[in-house]
């Protein structure tokens, strides 16, 4: 995600970021082609288009989620990608955590596409980025730990807390005001697409919450 915000989880346990998991493989993954992108130059049909599309390019779907624009874009994807992964991939799993994390990114790009058959002068250019299957996973993990306190820090230095439901419908505000009057280099778009994406893939699975902390006791009396 291109945003300054960073949501860590007050779930019992948070596992740590085991170099084997999902979430690793694919920090690892977006390094690596960014690297090789900005080493050689790559295919343009890499990133979403609609010409890509139109050329048959079905794969644009995936490969669009490792690209980005540029060190601070990759930089700051992935800090979300740490934060929000490994709970919510202990949570629902490897597998589906994969499965949510790209179907959301595809969903997201879809959208974003939707937008610019409306209209091309302001949705119509190339889009690259994870940002929108990490909306995906913020969706689910926000829809599951629902009523959980979440930790938002803003520009990554002031945190304040909220409950995971507030966090998602702030989320999705900022999206859709983004769409309607679009400001920075964002695809706000895509960012609501992949929102309901991961909302959408969550309905399909039986999940569990972890178990959560108790709450401290207070300190004894004197």
């Amino acid at each position: 995600m291109s945003g300054t915000t960073q949501a860590t989880s007050q779930v019992s346990g948070p596992p740590p970021l085991s170099w084997r998991s999902a979430t690793a493989v694919l920090i690892v993954l977006n390094l690596v082609v960014y690297l090789v992108e900005r080493r050689f130059a790559l295919p343009d049909d890499l990133a979403l288009s609609l010409g890509g599309l139109a050329g048959g390019a079905w794969w644009e779907f995936i490969t669009y989620q490792f690209m980005h624009g540029g060190w601070m874009h990759l930089g700051f994807n992935l800090v979300f990608l740490h934060s929000l992964g490994p709970v919510l991939e202990d949570t629902i799993g490897a597998k589906r955590f994969t499965l949510l994390y790209l179907g959301s990114g595809a969903l997201g790009g879809a959208v974003h596409l939707m937008g610019a058959l409306l209209s091309p002068r302001i949705f119509g250019h190339p889009v690259v980025g994870a940002s929108a299957g990490l909306c995906g996973l913020l969706a689910a993990l926000c829809a599951i730990y629902a009523e959980e306190p979440m930790e938002l820090r803003l520009l990554f230095l002031f945190p304040v807390v909220l409950r995971a439901k507030f966090l998602l419908l702030g989320t999705a505000l900022m999206s859709m005001a983004g769409t309607v009057l679009p400001f920075g280099n964002v695809a706000h778009l895509a960012h609501l697409g992949g929102l309901i994406g991961g909302l959408l893939c969550l309905n399909f699975m039986d999940v569990k919450p972890l178990e959560l902390d108790p709450p401290p006791a207070p300190p004894p009396g004197r």
